[in-house]
């Protein structure tokens, strides 16, 4: 059984990694099923933390920082939790604010946030973004993957936070 859990171990973390390098399109389709996902948001929360070296990179680490706090039990623990991941994020938007991934990640959080964090100023300045700009990302597989993420959310926005059908045609492109 120990050698099996570890072989396993090494062929989940390899496949994510390559060479040390994290595969963002990895953590982009796994970001949705982490929220549920105690075990995965664990195994992408420690390869980040050990392996985020880019500006995108550091900006999923926010992500499974902030969906890890979904898994803790303790409120003052989430709520420290979720700040960690938010003043991380915020941090690196600052240094790259036109990066579609990092823009992405905080409209998620904004719009799935509690009202009680106070984390919603940037949603619809982030939606706007996104609908300009989501064609210019250049991997066509994280441009599926975030197009796919918000059409579904899309189902339970309401006024100006819901995409357009127009808006969800241009984010298609």
């Amino acid at each position: 059984m120990g050698i099996r859990f570890y072989v396993c171990v090494f062929f989940v973390v390899s496949s994510i990694t390559c060479f040390g390098q994290i595969n963002i399109d990895k953590m982009r389709s796994d970001y949705a099923l982490a929220v549920k996902d105690k075990k995965l948001c664990e195994t992408n929360l420690k390869i980040l933390d050990e392996g985020a070296n880019t500006v995108t990179e550091k900006g999923y680490l926010a992500a499974y920082e902030i969906l890890w706090a979904k898994h803790k039990n303790n409120p003052f623990t989430k709520l420290s939790q979720f700040k960690k991941g938010k003043n991380l994020l915020e941090s690196v938007i600052v240094k790259q604010k036109d990066n579609i991934d990092l823009r992405f990640i905080r409209w998620s959080v904004q719009t799935h946030a509690p009202s009680f964090l106070n984390y919603s100023k940037d949603r619809i300045d982030d939606k706007e973004f996104l609908v300009r700009n989501l064609k210019k990302l250049p991997s066509q597989e994280g441009k599926k993957i975030i197009y796919k993420y918000l059409s579904e959310a899309n189902s339970y926005l309401k006024g100006d936070h819901a995409f357009s059908k127009a808006e969800l045609a241009e984010l298609s492109k």
